[in-house]
């Protein structure tokens, strides 16, 4: 797919859409309009799968990642131009032009802007507009035939065909000295801290080791902040958080074969160990601290916290302290399908192992005994570490996909490129070059 030089406001479906509730009596219903939600409804669409809905409180595509990218200022992306929603690797790259793409090493990543418009114009080529629905999945629930309903709030009760569900919520993972603060309005966790809300001049202390909080720190000293970054641990420099090789056979053939799914869940977690920053964002820290805006904290944990007029004061376990305007917390979140309420009927009616959070799936990415699929992390214990990854997203895509035309999902599961990625796209494209001639 070649991406249009031109952008469009993505379009939001209202009451009054006629195909509103289309996927009562059948078809895909996708829960959560994120990336891993675009890549299936993608995939589906490519393969003439045009009866799907989606399920977001935002009514739009990748809402969430959106702000995400604009709060902690994130000028490109951690993963090369290669991994994005779209099934053939290369669509984005056809693309792009000055100034889309930035080099890191061996590989060209995408700028925000560039990405931002790609999805656009792939959301746009497969009439993806008005497949969100603005409302949120309040219950799933399981008969005792197996078959699936999903009730929304805005009280519509939807029968799919199959459900994919496409939320990956996650439960904040918050210091336990900081848990009793997470309501301050000097304190904000996750997605809420947001570098536009720098205090100018001020003091801003963020939490965390990862790439989430380089990001926070690096935005608010551009914005004026003298910045103190706390880790618990030394800071781990990788270009990507996950090494390639598991990306290929290599890690990933072991890994399937191994039937402990405990031992599964451990293998992810080493190959990702926790939080990580590229060698750039290393290298723009130490610059920080060395021009004396950044004092960098590293294995250190916060112990305290007491207010001070409209400031914080922070203790950490050296005993020392920081009086500060704002505190960050940017130490990530858990997955656990074990107390994910959209779950509930799976576990009790269609109950399988749950590992670390992550449950056992079948090929197709099913909660065994049912018709509800799961994608993005929640699927590692299947597709390995970089489940949660862009890359992981097209890899649950295509095993959906095929599952749906009836196809083997493990077969599925490679690199497709040109024509046969994306059926329909190169359909339209024959039709165009036929009625121009």
């Amino acid at each position: 797919m070649h991406a249009p030089s031109t952008t469009t406001s993505p379009a939001r479906r209202t009451d009054a859409d006629p195909h509103r509730c289309r996927s009562r009596g059948g078809g895909t219903l996708i829960i959560g309009g994120g990336p891993a939600g675009l890549a299936v409804a993608t995939v589906l669409r490519c393969h003439g799968e045009d009866d799907l809905e989606v399920l977001d409180p935002s009514g739009v595509w990748l809402d969430r990642w959106h702000h995400r990218f604009a709060a902690q200022d994130i000028r490109h992306l951690r993963s090369p131009a290669v991994h994005h929603p779209h099934p053939d690797p290369f669509a984005l790259l056809a693309g792009s032009g000055d100034g889309d793409l930035v080099r890191a090493g061996q590989a060209n990543l995408p700028t925000t802007t560039a990405f931002a418009r790609f999805i656009t114009a792939l959301v746009a080529t497969l009439e993806l507009e008005t497949a969100v629905t603005p409302a949120r999945a309040s219950r799933l629930d399981l008969d005792p035939s197996g078959a699936v309903s999903v009730t929304g709030s805005d009280a519509i009760v939807r029968r799919p065909a199959r459900v994919v569900l496409a939320t990956n919520a996650r439960r904040a993972v918050v210091p336990a000295a900081l848990r009793a603060w997470t309501r301050h309005p000097c304190v904000a966790v996750g997605d809420a801290a947001d570098v536009r809300r720098t205090p100018p001049g001020g003091e801003v202390l963020i939490v965390g080791g990862g790439i989430s909080a380089g990001h926070l720190a690096l935005g608010a000293i551009a914005r004026g902040a003298r910045v103190t970054l706390v880790s618990r641990r030394r800071l781990v420099i990788r270009r990507y958080d996950t090494h390639p090789t598991w990306l290929g056979p290599r890690k990933l053939r072991p890994f399937a074969a191994e039937p402990d799914p405990e031992r599964r869940r451990r293998m992810i977690d080493q190959a990702r160990g926790g939080g990580s920053m590229p060698h750039w964002m290393r290298r723009g820290l130490d610059q920080a601290a060395e021009d004396g805006a950044l004092r960098l904290r590293q294995r250190r944990t916060v112990t305290a916290v007491e207010p001070r007029d409209s400031r914080l004061s922070v203790s950490l376990d050296d005993d020392t302290t920081a009086e500060v305007d704002t505190v960050w917390c940017a130490t990530g979140g858990a997955l656990d399908a074990s107390t994910d309420p959209l779950c509930a009927a799976l576990r009790q009616l269609a109950p399988t192992p749950i590992a670390g959070g992550l449950p056992e799936l079948d090929p197709a990415l099913r909660w065994p005994g049912t018709e509800v699929h799961l994608v993005g992390a929640a699927a590692g214990l299947l597709l390995g570490p970089t489940a949660g990854n862009l890359v992981g997203h097209r890899r649950a895509a295509q095993r959906i996909a095929a599952t749906v035309r009836g196809e083997d999902p493990a077969r599925a599961d490679r690199l497709t490129t040109g024509a046969g990625a994306c059926p329909a796209t190169a359909a339209q494209r024959a039709s165009s070059t036929t009625r121009g001639a």
